[in-house]
């Protein structure tokens, strides 16, 4: 299964499950941006899935943000707990851009990989990157340095400890 089809097949699951919030498929931080993010010339990540509600605004960003913690869904919790499972210093992104951004890789480099946990971690209230059968283990082996990092004292201790790493079929497991 190529990425684009794993993209597919993750969005239309993610847009039928009932109660949650907006799912859209290739967001741009510049959606709706009434902050720095209009900057046509400031790097703009897109992430491959991203679910709302959203923050796009700097002078609502504390109400927004609220609004993206308070938000709660049966689908929210089993991810909540999915993600903590992977990380002994689990957070929640406390000013998320979107409560989950969803980054899938599946056949790229290492430095494409770390980006991916990177945007989807600093995007969403949870980052959750999702990898093909073959890249799973690459996807794991960096966000465990990632971890590493953190228990060294070399990244800020709440850093990517909101990111989930998840198989394609595991993931989809998980939405069932």
């Amino acid at each position: 299964m190529a990425g684009r089809d794993i993209q597919d097949d993750l969005f239309a699951r993610l847009s039928g499950v009932t109660g949650l919030g907006p799912v859209i498929r290739e967001w741009s931080v510049r959606s709706d941006a009434l902050d720095a993010f209009t900057d046509l010339a400031a790097y703009a990540p897109r992430l491959d899935i991203a679910i709302g509600p959203f923050n796009t605004t700097f002078e609502h960003h504390h109400e927004h943000a609220h609004a993206i913690h308070a938000f709660e869904h049966p689908l929210i919790s089993d991810l909540r707990d999915a993600i903590r499972g992977q990380n002994p210093n689990f957070y929640e992104n406390h000013n998320p851009r979107c409560l989950v951004g969803i980054e899938i890789e599946y056949a790229t480099s290492s430095k494409h990989i770390l980006g991916g946990i990177t945007n989807a971690g600093m995007l969403g209230r949870f980052g959750i990157v999702v990898g093909s059968p073959d890249l799973i283990g690459k996807v794991r082996r960096i966000h465990a340095y990632l971890r590493k990092l953190r228990e060294v004292e070399k990244a800020p201790g709440e850093m990517f400890g909101n990111v989930g790493c998840f198989e394609h079929a595991e993931f989809i497991e998980l939405l069932a």
